[in-house]
């Protein structure tokens, strides 16, 4: 059964024509929309855990559309990568159904089954961007991915969404350029879009400056999307004014194909090793570390929980790019397993804050004083989170981090180990002044204290992420040992 070619294909065309189908299913009503969407992406989650247990029993495969063999066909290549997929279909999941309720108080009626159909678009070019083998199809599906996050920032209507979502679309239109132009390029010097061809033919010979110029860019649109500081500008408000399941997504998945371009990249590059990219990864781990102190250090100045979380993000990006940058076996590892890791985190953390906005009507740190009495699940899961993204152990924060610290003495450059550390205690300090307020500060507002816990449906997704930020730091080894292969593999042509 896990043989079954088609899997790989099923994986992007049922979240596909789920969410295209969707407001003739609803047919006007948000909750039929919403019962369609959890449908569609439990079967789009389990399709996705197949292909794992395919790659992790036989190594990577790949699908030919029509039969077709690459370079002229079209190709889903599924490998350890490739497997945040399955991250995508699952947080995407919790976040349909924490919407269920969220979206019934947060959008007006005729937007919500619109609202469930961008959502499940979004995750669809997601899940395509991760299995494509084809790089005119990563464009593709990022513009699937990028369009329908656009609309769900705006999907209220208020004036300030629409405002955040226009300086979204602006920076991600001028990103999609570049990523377009070195795609442009790398075709216009290989003949070639499918990745396994195009490095096979970079190592036959093509002109270095132009094959320069084209990484260049491909790396600059890529980092607009990961919101690298300081090509950040986009998240803050998008982020956190966003309704908070697409908060979620957005901060827990979206800006993370940024990061999955540049991993394409860096396999390209690596396997065909025609390029010296000793510069690229030293502007990199110099970027990665300055995003980690400036994206702490605006948190710590908010006052509203989701505008603190959304500079959260561009910090923990900042650990990921790192990563790459430092191009040791041990950094490597440690930045692939964050991109999953900090999924499942950042996920917790913005589906906490919806529930606790969904809950008292505040977002600000003083209005939100003492609520973890009246909130003790909510608040919980909240500080579980919060000890996870800051990489207290045993929590899934904290061996991608340690691994990136030792990846920066394996690369003999210990400085920016200390400056992990450095960072690590600056995003200490904001989530201790979250802590602070829910547990140990008198409430502003008494009811806040009384208000008693969200419904079941919002409960349970945040549970479930809150304790898989425990489990993954427990047994840790279990994710970096799967993702090792496919490290190993990109770094085996380096110097040959």
């Amino acid at each position: 059964m896990l043989l079954w070619p088609h899997w790989l294909a099923l994986v992007v065309v049922v979240p596909l024509a789920g969410s295209v189908v969707t407001p003739a299913v609803a047919r006007g009503s948000g909750r039929v929309a919403g019962r369609w969407a959890i449908g569609v992406m439990t079967v789009t989650f389990a399709i996705a855990i197949t292909l794992v247990l395919r790659v992790a029993q036989t190594g990577p495969f790949s699908y030919w559309f029509g039969g077709w063999e690459p370079p002229y066909g079209i190709e889903f290549r599924f490998d350890e990568f490739s497997a945040f997929s399955a991250v995508i279909a699952f947080i995407g999941l919790l976040a349909v159904i924490f919407s269920q309720r969220y979206a019934e108080q947060a959008l007006s009626p005729k937007r919500i089954p619109y609202y469930y159909c961008l959502l499940m678009l979004n995750l669809t070019g997601m899940i395509g961007f991760t299995v494509t083998g084809d790089l005119f199809n990563t464009y593709v599906f990022m513009e699937i991915l990028s369009l329908s996050g656009y609309a769900l920032v705006a999907v209220s209507g208020e004036k300030t969404a629409e405002m955040a979502a226009f300086k979204y679309l602006v920076l991600g239109a001028v990103s999609s350029l570049f990523v377009l132009l070195s795609i442009g390029m790398l075709y216009a010097l290989t003949g070639s879009l499918n990745m396994a061809d195009v490095s096979a033919r970079l190592t036959a010979g093509v002109p270095k400056l132009p094959l320069i110029v084209a990484l260049a860019a491909m790396t600059l649109g890529y980092m607009v999307k990961a919101a690298v500081f300081p090509l950040h500008i986009w998240l803050p408000d998008a982020h956190a004014i966003a309704p908070s399941p697409v908060s979620a997504v957005l901060s827990g998945l979206v800006v993370k194909m940024g990061v999955f371009g540049m991993l394409r990249m860096y396999q390209i590059v690596y396997r065909a090793d025609v390029v010296d990219l000793s510069v690229l990864n030293t502007v990199l781990v110099w970027l990665g570390a300055i995003s980690i102190v400036m994206g702490a250090f605006f948190a710590i100045f908010q006052d509203d929980i989701k505008m603190m979380l959304a500079y959260s993000t561009i910090s923990n990006v900042g650990y990921i790019v790192m990563g790459l940058g430092l191009a040791s076996q041990y950094s490597l590892i440690g930045a692939s397993v964050h991109v999953f890791n900090h999924a499942l985190i950042k996920s917790t953390l913005f589906l906490a804050a919806g529930a606790i906005i969904h809950r008292t009507g505040y977002r600000t740190l003083t209005d939100l004083r003492g609520v973890g009495h009246g909130m003790p699940l909510t608040g919980g899961a909240m500080a579980i989170g919060a000890i996870s993204i800051v990489g207290i152990p045993p929590t899934a924060g904290f061996l991608c981090k340690w691994y990136i610290a030792l990846g920066a003495f394996q690369a003999g450059r210990p400085f920016f180990g200390f400056a992990l550390v450095f960072g690590a205690l600056f995003i200490f300090i904001y989530y201790i002044r979250m802590v602070n307020a829910f547990y140990f500060q008198e409430p502003v507002h008494p009811e806040v204290a009384r208000i008693g816990e969200a419904p079941v449906s919002m409960l349970a997704p945040m549970l479930i992420l809150a304790a898989l930020c425990l489990v993954m730091g427990i047994l840790g080894r279990i994710p970096l040992s799967f993702i090792e292969p496919a490290v190993t593999r990109m770094l085996a042509t380096i110097g040959g």
